[in-house]
């Protein structure tokens, strides 16, 4: 397993677990997708994402 497909898998999971919190607590879910969406935009305007650098000190890149 390389850092990009965990990376991927993390981000699937934390998605599953804010649905669940949108039946049940809409202000957790909203938290959730907040983060989540300022985490996704850091990556993509600046290419700093903190879970892949984290990832990095675990796994092996991919090729």
């Amino acid at each position: 397993m390389c850092v990009e497909r965990m990376r991927s898998i993390i981000l699937a999971i934390i998605i599953g677990f804010a649905l669940g919190f949108l039946a049940t607590n809409v202000k957790i879910a909203f938290i959730i997708y907040l983060i989540l969406i300022v985490a996704l935009l850091l990556d993509g305007f600046i290419g700093f994402c903190p879970l892949r650098m984290l990832l990095k000190t675990l796994l092996p890149e991919c090729k």
